[in-house]
């Protein structure tokens, strides 16, 4: 069985392969703006299991704990990082203004505490291309220093989805969300060549798999590791939280075709629980697996 280490940060061992996880920033977003036609009465029962997913805001209402999480993946010789988080004033000036409050992530500075640096990673794995996860994709001195771009993991390549580049190229990351993130975080990485797009599953490893787990966006994609009898599945934004393991129709706001999204995350459940795989939420924090309660299922923390 999988089994979480006792360090400094969290790393689960997985047969061979080792998950770290990466933590860039957090905040509290209200249940109004992540889960809109989510009623309070059907949430307060998860706010009372999960305690640890939830905050109060200033009005005293429960707000969803949202974490950007980053996994640095070692396996078989071979330094994989997944998602680049939310980033910093100059990588995604807009995000972070919009999304962190202004406050900057820590990404970089984490990876370095876990005794890592950036040219130790050969491959970023991008679970999808939401302005949340692609935030240190590059690095640059200022927020308008464009000539001065350069891959922040300058050994690495980057894997995505296509249809995730067809689905918010320029201007349509504006046109969806209020305002623009690709030019300074996603298109500089063609520009550099250092993207690889795909459209099916990939190997990365003997021990690796990146597989299609649309829903969330058109090319959202899962990282499965199968290593030594044991799993881990890496699941970016499939669940939005722990509730969502139960409660797999509640649509995320954020959710680009909710009935794919709520099939996927019935398909990746099935498969997790038949399997005893442990399972890593990117807006969550920690790894957990799913467990049953008269005749329901329930994420458990590991």
């Amino acid at each position: 069985m999988a089994k979480e280490r006792n360090m400094s940060h969290s790393t689960l061992a997985v047969g061979q392969v080792e998950i770290t996880v990466l933590h860039d920033s957090e905040v509290a977003l209200s249940f109004n703006r992540t889960f809109p036609d989510v009623p309070e009465e059907a949430r307060a029962r998860y706010v009372e299991r999960y305690p640890d997913a939830y905050t109060k805001s200033a009005t005293g209402n429960a707000s969803l704990r949202v974490h950007f999480e980053c996994y640095l993946v070692r396996s078989q010789g071979r330094t994989l990082l997944v998602d680049t988080g939310l980033g910093d004033s100059n990588s995604n000036p807009n995000v972070v203004a919009q999304i962190g409050s202004g406050i900057d992530g820590v990404l970089l500075s984490e990876l370095e505490k876990a005794g890592f640096k950036a040219a130790d990673v050969d491959t970023v794995f991008l679970t999808h291309l939401h302005p949340d996860h692609v935030g240190w994709n590059v690095t640059r001195p200022t927020a308008d220093s464009a000539a001065e771009v350069a891959p922040t993991f300058p050994n690495a390549r980057y894997v995505a989805h296509e249809a995730d580049w067809r689905a918010f190229d320029a201007p349509r990351d504006s046109e969806i969300f209020g305002y623009d993130w690709w030019a300074q975080t996603v298109a500089p990485l063609r520009r550099l060549g250092v993207l690889d797009l795909i459209t099916d599953e990939t190997e990365v490893t003997g021990e690796l798999i990146i597989t299609p787990t649309p829903g969330h966006t058109p090319g959202s994609m899962s990282l499965i590791v199968n290593s030594g009898g044991e799993k881990a599945y890496m699941m970016g934004d499939v669940f939005h939280g722990p509730a969502q393991v139960t409660e797999t129709d509640w649509v995320f706001h954020y959710d680009m075709d909710p009935d794919t999204a709520g099939k996927t995350r019935n398909i990746m459940l099935d498969r997790a629980e038949q399997e005893n795989a442990a399972i890593a939420i990117c807006h969550h924090s920690g790894f957990g697996r799913v467990v049953r309660e008269s005749g329901k299922r329930y994420w458990q923390a590991l």
